[in-house]
């Protein structure tokens, strides 16, 4: 068995999928196009590793050399998303991807390697922090799966329906609108926005597994989602409203089209995305009758330097979060994704 890195020739790209896609171990962040959505949207180095025996993969390990706010550089597996983290038929193939990590962040003068997993690693490694994703069981039949929601969020599904609110599904030619909503929301909550080119890359790099999702008030878009289906799951990792619409509960109709539309196709969970435990995010998850998951997120540090993560909920970031809630939308588009870039979670 030898580990090296990959290419991503087209060849390549074809091994490495297929591998990804039979792993029990691996997730949607996982396929080899998010080292390109990374690269051409941030200009961040990806650093892929895989294991192989003769002709067949036995493990996958993706990273990202990262440099931080601070100017530290990371090993990250895999930087803006949920997850990433080494994928191993077995103990000696994960042992083999994590020490040529180790030997790449020495290489390239990377004081910490960041995993980021649904399951842990098993390796002597410190944890950060306590994010969790929320994950819905699906029904084959979307009237059971209605039937079996609370009354409440019931209630505000059909709030958004009479008050005239509708939905819309489509593909990059939705960027424009899903962004001027994510855009606002963003600014909202004091946190840097994303460039569009990141998700312009995103929907052109998976245009055959990730859609958005708009919901209109006439000619309006108020909420909006990113879609994205991996074998039995469709999972939500970014999704926004415009707080004025809010009294209208466009995010329950939003999340309701996912669930019926999920049904529809056969699948049997959604993934909510990742909050912070106890979050106004997290309940508004939860009360759709889904079940908490553990995110494993773990570090091996060569320093006492900071982390590469940027944490909201830690106080020492209160201050600037209200200087940028008080931002134009202009300003927060325009210097957003300048930050953005910096910042791993």
């Amino acid at each position: 068995m030898r580990v090296e890195e990959c290419r991503f020739m087209a060849r390549d790209d074809l091994a490495w999928d297929s591998y990804v896609s039979h792993s029990p171990h691996a997730g949607y962040f996982h396929r080899a196009g998010w080292a390109r959505v990374v690269q051409r949207s941030y200009g961040h180095t990806p650093k892929y590793l895989w294991a192989r025996d003769d002709s067949q993969v036995r493990g996958v390990l993706p990273l990202v050399i990262f440099r931080g706010p601070f100017g530290g550089r990371s090993l990250i597996s895999l930087p803006f998303v949920d997850e990433g983290g080494i994928c191993a038929d077995d103990l000696q193939t994960k042992q083999a991807l994590w020490t040529a990590a180790q030997e790449i962040a020495r290489r390239e003068g990377a004081q910490r390697i960041e995993l980021r997993q649904r399951e842990s690693s098993g390796l002597a490694l410190d944890s950060l922090g306590s994010k969790v994703t929320v994950a819905l069981e699906l029904k084959r039949d979307a009237d059971v799966m209605w039937k079996g929601l609370d009354s409440k969020v019931r209630n505000q599904v059909r709030k958004a329906m009479s008050s005239g609110l509708v939905t819309a599904w489509c593909g990059v030619e939705g960027l424009d609108e899903f962004y001027d909503v994510f855009a606002h929301n963003m600014r909202d909550l004091g946190s840097p926005v994303h460039g569009r080119r990141f998700f312009a890359n995103t929907l052109e790099e998976f245009a055959d597994s990730t859609r958005l999702l708009l919901v209109r008030d006439g000619s309006q878009t108020v909420a909006a989602g990113v879609c994205a289906y991996f074998r039995d799951t469709v999972l939500v990792p970014w999704a926004s409203s415009l707080r004025e619409w809010r009294s209208r509960c466009p995010n329950n109709l939003l999340y309701w089209e996912v669930i019926r539309a999920g049904c529809e196709k056969g699948l049997r969970w959604l993934d909510f995305g990742r909050s912070s435990p106890g979050s106004g995010t997290h309940k508004f998850k939860m009360q759709w009758g889904g079940v908490e998951r553990p995110l494993h997120w773990e570090r091996l540090s060569r320093s006492s330097g900071r982390t590469s993560t940027v944490d909201a909920d830690n106080p020492l970031y209160d201050w600037p979060i209200r200087v940028w809630q008080r931002l134009p939308i202009s300003v927060a588009t325009t210097i957003g994704p300048f930050l953005r870039k910096r910042i791993s979670n």
